[in-house]
């Protein structure tokens, strides 16, 4: 309950050191105050972060804001130290990609020390991490991710439907959540539902080892039905792999990039998902309307957990998606970011971030906004 409390006075007293200056309106208006906004993506070099870091920056510069991006090169103490840097240099917010889901603990803990607010973006740590800090620190302010075992559970759903019976897995480090969530869903659609059988599964640190280790799968199982790549980088290796030994096996992707777009049309990748990296500007919101004296909680009064399930991707629907994931710009419209912050939106609220969520996240609706 004290948690609860205190979140409460220090949020007031931030829209009140607003209201004495002159900026951050919650009544509508399109003024408000400026922020610098630490974040940090897992990778980089790659089109997959390269989209998370666009579709940031564009909420920042939508909400008026700026920001520095750390770049985490895929190991957990540099996404630590990271962190750290942000605390540091005295940043007004972070935007979190808890990868490493072990470095969560320590670096809320830095947050909290420091008394900057945070949000989770993507990659929102463990369940019980995130738990303790809903319930011990005030300067949580929730996570925005994408359902992983939803993912997966859809590409093993596609590829028993299109007759796939064997398979073969590539992804990142065994115990990873995100990989392991993912093949968790899969393996019930395809193993569990569809009768199908995993063959083996190659597990890399990072897509540079791609390559390389998809030839040797796929030459211990050149008759598989299919490849399923756990990621976009991870495609294009697997896809590498398969010129190299001559084979011709479909690929099915989750968090498919824009680097996956000719393969999706010519029917090299025959199923895909993505989408996840869209969830990066509705935490900018939480975080933007927190430091705006305007914090975003639940329906029980605790910092929201809000998570998206993603879309399909396929032949007939990619040229939207390289409309919407190869603008430099972002996806996004301004008018529709606007509506997640109180400044522009004196009805937002919970329930907003929720619809946001679960029925604005489509190529459909992003499309529709640019016509």
């Amino acid at each position: 309950m004290w948690k609860k409390i205190l979140a409460t006075l220090l949020a007031l007293s931030m829209l009140l050191a607003l209201a004495a200056c002159g900026s951050g309106d919650s009544g509508g208006s399109d003024s408000g105050a400026s922020y610098d906004i630490g974040y940090n993506t897992w990778g980089s070099g790659s089109a997959v972060f390269d989209i998370m870091n666009n579709i940031v920056v564009q909420a920042l510069g939508v909400y008026g804001s700026g920001g520095t991006r750390a770049i985490d090169n895929n190991q957990a103490d540099t996404e630590l130290d990271n962190i750290n840097n942000f605390v540091s240099a005295g940043v007004d917010g972070i935007v979190m990609q808890a990868c490493a889901t072990t470095i969560l603990p320590q670096a809320a803990a830095a947050c909290e020390d420091a008394e900057i607010p945070f949000v989770l973006s993507i990659f929102p740590g463990d369940d019980d991490d995130r738990a303790d800090l809903s319930e011990n620190n005030v300067y949580y302010l929730g996570s925005v991710s994408a359902d992983m075992y939803a993912e997966g559970y859809l590409i093993g759903k596609m590829a028993a439907e299109d007759g796939m019976t064997t398979a073969v897995l590539v992804g990142g480090n065994v115990g990873d959540t995100l990989f392991e969530e993912r093949i968790e869903g899969f393996t019930q659609a395809f193993v569990t539902e569809g009768g199908g059988e995993i063959l083996d599964s190659a597990r890399c640190t990072s897509p540079a080892e791609c390559q390389e280790k998809a030839s040797a799968l796929l030459s211990a199982y050149s008759d598989t039905d299919m490849i399923y790549a756990m990621v976009g980088d991870y495609s294009v290796g697997c896809i590498s792999a398969m010129e190299t030994l001559g084979l011709d096996i479909p690929v099915y992707v989750t968090n498919a990039d824009t680097n996956c777009i000719e393969y999706i049309r010519d029917g090299t990748i025959a199923g895909a998902t993505s989408g996840n990296e869209l969830v990066g500007a509705v935490a900018v919101a939480l975080l933007i309307n927190y430091l705006d004296g305007n914090q975003i909680l639940d329906d029980e009064g605790n910092p929201p957990e809000l998570v998206m399930t993603g879309f399909e991707v396929n032949a007939d629907n990619v040229d939207d998606f390289e409309t919407i994931f190869g603008d430099d710009d972002g996806p996004y419209t301004a008018e529709r970011l606007q509506t997640l912050l109180a400044r522009y939106n004196s009805d937002v609220s919970y329930d907003t971030f929720v619809d946001f969520i679960e029925n604005q996240l489509t190529l459909e609706v992003l499309i529709a906004d640019r016509s």
